[in-house]
């Protein structure tokens, strides 16, 4: 696409968007950004759009974003927000980061999207792959920054959520991967048919010579299979784009956990095998105590996954082994932040569903276990975390707005001891006590988002890290 003199507007001032408007700018569009934020709260933001050139507001979102060919949208910003939805009204593409990307992109992309495990998914694959592959997208990174840096001949590794799947017309990834799909962000998806049906689209405009790989031991990812297979994806939105014209024909691939695939990767007997079109092949030992970075059963399956996507890109045995042993735990997922006579402090503040909070306590069920639960409900429902909770945990501590309806499933089905704290300090120092003399593990998984209490995941996480480590200090 010629970017040059066209007409853009860029609704928010987050990470993506001003990576949008420079580099889109640097490609010669007219560009326009808007926020709805005051100018006190942006002063990095404006000192950089000036330095740029950039045209922007703040402060609202005036008729001037709709006098543009195309709308870039932050993550951030919903479907169903009344500007996008008056934009679509009056004839403008409405693309994501994510569409722009791929439109810029010279290489092909590989796109992980689920519920949980896509980061520590894309991460296997970025280091399986080596010098051939550059890591972005929801993982941290936005994609439009890194899309001049891929090795030619290389991929772009990229993680994918629901939300950037929202604003993607034409984007083709040439590896597509689906992780799981349980329910999450119902707060801003309306119902869980949405949800499924914006994960769709990673697969919707896939061909002959792409790969769609499916983790078999989830039921949403299986049903996402078969769909693909029918040609039968759930189409999207209809005031947002219109049927697609053709049916995606993929080849299929699939790992589990649970025992052999007809093709992909599984685990059996301690060994992990693969299997494209002959006889299968074993390709590395695993065992709980060979992959410390890689603890629990869920990141067993996410390192199927990532073997399944290196094999088929024709990686070699050792640089898996080597990948695998070198994975440390990214920051705020299951990442040990302090150890103190015995007590492991684990940062988990990214896990806010309950599937993802389930996983960790099964990796962590082997002692002592407090867990830290609670913070903005996100509607979900409770009762198979209560579940998990009264198998594995000595006792619980919660915060936030999601407290009492946590504290209700729980009482359904335990008499587990229940503490409540005001603040995350006191829950992390309350948790020390209990714990201290015995060992174990007090566990920040929250299942709950952030806002209540917090800026973002990343700054609960960062805060409980600074309250575990301040006890070893003292």
């Amino acid at each position: 696409m010629d970017w040059r003199h066209s007409k853009v507007s860029i609704l928010g001032m987050g990470k993506s968007g001003l990576a949008a408007a420079q580099v889109l700018s640097q490609r010669g569009a007219r560009v326009f950004i808007s926020d709805s934020r005051e100018s006190s709260e942006l002063e990095r933001e404006i000192e950089f759009l000036r330095s740029l050139g950039a045209a922007y507001e703040v402060g609202r979102h005036s008729e001037r974003i709709y006098e543009a060919q195309i709308l870039v949208v932050s993550p951030g910003v919903s479907v169903h927000s009344p500007q996008v939805v008056e934009a679509f009204q009056r004839g403008l593409k409405v693309w994501g980061e994510v569409e722009v990307a791929w439109l810029l992109a010279q290489v092909p992309f590989i796109a992980v999207t689920g519920t949980n495990g896509k980061s520590t998914t894309v991460t296997l694959i970025d280091r399986m792959l080596g010098e051939r592959s550059i890591l972005a997208g929801n993982i941290g990174t936005p994609l439009v920054q890194e899309v001049d840096h891929a090795p030619r001949g290389g991929f772009i590794t990229a993680e994918i959520s629901s939300f950037q799947l929202e604003t993607v017309e034409k984007f083709h990834p040439q590896i597509g991967v689906l992780t799981n799909i349980t329910p999450d962000h119902l707060d801003r998806h309306p119902n869980f048919a949405e949800y499924f049906a914006a994960k769709a689209r990673l697969w919707a405009q896939m061909g002959e010579g792409d790969l769609a790989l499916f983790n078999y031991d989830d039921p949403q990812a299986r049903r996402m299979l078969e769909l693909l297979r029918s040609g039968r994806l759930p189409a999207w939105l209809p005031e947002y784009y219109p049927p697609l014209e053709r049916e995606p024909n993929p080849q299929i691939m699939t790992y589990s956990l649970e025992g052999e695939v007809p093709q992909g990767a599984w685990w059996e007997e301690g060994w992990i095998y693969y299997r494209q079109g002959g006889s299968r092949e074993r390709v590395v030992e695993w065992t709980p105590t060979l992959y410390p970075g890689l603890p629990g059963p869920h990141n067993l399956s996410n390192a199927l996954a990532a073997i399944a996507v290196a094999r088929y890109l024709g990686v070699e045995a050792g640089a898996i082994e080597a990948a695998l042993r070198a994975h440390k735990p990214l920051h705020y997922r299951m990442e040990e932040v302090a150890k103190v006579q015995g007590v492991s402090f684990v940062d988990d503040s990214k896990a806010t569903n309950v599937s993802s909070v389930v996983a960790a306590l099964k990796a962590y069920a082997h002692g002592p276990l407090i867990l830290i639960a609670g913070g903005k409900d996100k509607g979900f429902a409770f009762e198979p975390l209560a579940e998990a909770i009264a198998a594995s945990c000595e006792q619980v501590i919660l915060i936030g707005q999601a407290a009492e309806r946590l504290e209700q499933a729980i009482r359904q089905v335990s008499q587990l001891p229940l503490y409540k704290a005001a603040t995350l300090q006191e829950a992390v120092e309350y948790g020390w006590q209990e714990l201290r003399g015995s060992g174990g593990v007090l566990l920040l998984s929250p299942a709950c988002s952030s806002f209540d209490m917090f800026k973002n995941a990343e700054e609960r996480g960062r805060l409980f890290a600074e309250y575990a480590q301040e006890i070893a200090a003292r």
